[in-house]
């Protein structure tokens, strides 16, 4: 999947919403549950005080005349004299143990603030968090949570009437380990649910992403086979969404729109020629028909003859505008045929060898053993190496050496035509392959053509669904390849 299509951008944006929902419910949910929670632990809490507040006041009623248990703790509580201390913590360590408070922090102030009763577990340490955190809160209920040596409690401030004679302060804590453990095991519960629901969106978004933009990918196979050859073609619309659709009759205008364009342009070239060429015809025949009369005046043949050149260029000029707009637009010229680009090659190496030998050229053929076999038209790719061939001839000097290498790479069969010319400076090499662009000879001499001739020949290759490319270096000379599929059977 590429990163610039629409299949991606919307699998990764509607991942990204997904994932920013996920996790704000997540957290609503964390904390709405983590409250919850913290609600029943200050229930419980706030229970335990009420239950320790009842069995203090279950002492203050039982007989003060004896001397039991309960009343000694009625006097340390209400600090009137000392009792039995001992008998005293055997009887809260009985209760404390009915309560629960084994793992619990607390402590009881009486009205001077003094500590008249603590756990054993609770240090100067907790001692300390309890004073910095219940200070200033006097005789009311209030809730808190501390943090002692690591671990986390939640704290109640509680105030006790005891007997209507005095206002005790019970201060108790209790661990909440079990909410930190629920708290956390949701978390990494909710993180690997997150992971999964958001691995199986990316799969389900690509699937469901890749079923709605089918009909696009329909839309660009049937585009795809609409050519120069079959403009009467149209994709078709059935079974396709209202925005598809829309889109689909532009696309399909738009195409009926170039069908007529190349229409009249193609009309409007044969016309053209047409009516050109017949004028042109009249007028190289009366002139040679005038050179070849013995009463025209050498003055009047040399401008004739001028003249008669010039007709003939422009003859060919048009016939080749006519030929290249045909390789271009109208496919059907190319008579198609199995052949071996081996054997054809060597023929048109045989019929360059005089040339090249007359201006002193070394022409080399290098070709395999084996044939290569493709399909193509010979009259048409005659043509292409027959101008390559002659370019190269044309632009290599005297002493010169032209190599032709013929090979397989990459299931497409290679001609390379290699020569140590006045090769193409580099501002020049990207317009080599324009109409009626021309490179001058050496010398500056008037080049012979018409600019057409590389035109002409990558048009050809890429109606036998290949392609020229080339390489040139300026007083070093040139390399064309012409690339042709090969046949694979």
């Amino acid at each position: 999947m590429k990163i610039n299509s629409i299949r991606f951008k919307t699998s990764v944006l509607g991942t990204c919403i997904l994932s920013v929902v996920l996790i704000l419910f997540s957290a609503y949910l964390v904390h709405t549950i983590r409250q919850i929670l913290y609600k029943e632990e200050e229930e419980e809490l706030l229970v335990k005080a009420q239950e320790i507040d009842e069995f203090i006041d279950a002492y203050a009623k039982i007989s003060q005349e004896d001397k039991s248990p309960a009343m000694l703790f009625y006097q340390l509580l209400g600090g009137k004299g000392l009792a039995d201390k001992t008998i005293v913590d055997q009887l809260w360590e009985k209760d404390s143990k009915a309560l629960g408070l084994k793992n619990d922090f607390y402590r009881i102030r009486n009205s001077k603030g003094e500590v008249i009763l603590r756990s054993e577990n609770l240090t100067i340490k907790e001692d300390e968090s309890f004073n910095a955190q219940f200070a200033r809160f006097g005789n009311t209920i209030h809730f808190s949570r501390l943090k002692i040596n690591g671990n986390h409690y939640y704290a109640i401030n509680y105030p006790i009437t005891f007997s209507n004679l005095n206002t005790l302060n019970l201060q108790l804590a209790m661990p909440i380990k079990y909410i930190q453990r629920v708290i956390y095991r949701m978390v990494f519960a909710i993180i690997g649910g997150i992971v999964f629901i958001l691995l199986m969106s990316i799969l389900m978004g690509v699937y469901l992403t890749r079923r709605v933009l089918m009909p696009v990918e329909n839309v660009i196979r049937a585009a795809d086979h609409i050519t120069q050859k079959n403009l009467n073609m149209r994709i078709p619309i059935k079974e396709l969404d209202k925005e598809m659709e829309e889109l689909v009759k532009s696309i399909n205008r738009m195409i009926e729109r170039l069908e007529n364009s190349f229409s009249y342009i193609n009309d409007f070239n044969s016309h053209v020629s047409h009516e050109m060429k017949t004028p042109l015809a009249i007028i190289k025949g009366e002139l040679e028909l005038a050179l070849s009369a013995e009463s025209t005046k050498q003055e009047d043949r040399r401008v004739m003859t001028d003249v008669l050149y010039e007709v003939n260029r422009l003859i060919k000029t048009i016939t080749d505008l006519l030929l290249l707009s045909k390789y271009e637009y109208k496919l059907e010229i190319f008579k198609m045929e199995r052949m071996d680009l081996t054997e054809f090659i060597n023929k048109i190496y045989q019929n360059f060898k005089i040339l090249a030998q007359e201006k002193n050229i070394n022409l080399e053929l290098l070709t395999p053993n084996d044939p290569l076999w493709i399909e193509g038209d010979p009259t048409h790719l005659r043509r292409v190496f027959f101008n390559l061939i002659h370019n190269a001839v044309k632009f290599t000097p005297a002493g010169g050496e032209i190599k032709i290498l013929t090979e397989l790479f990459n299931k497409y069969a290679v001609v390379s035509i290699q020569d140590t010319g006045i090769g193409i400076a580099i501002e020049n090499q990207a317009k080599i392959f324009d109409k009626f662009y021309r490179i001058r000879p050496m010398k500056q001499e008037s080049a012979e053509g018409n600019g057409l001739g590389l035109s002409m020949a990558r048009a050809i290759a890429r109606a036998h669904k290949g392609d020229i490319t080339f390489d040139s270096e300026l007083n070093k000379g040139s390399t064309f390849k012409v690339f042709l599929p090969v046949l694979l059977n």
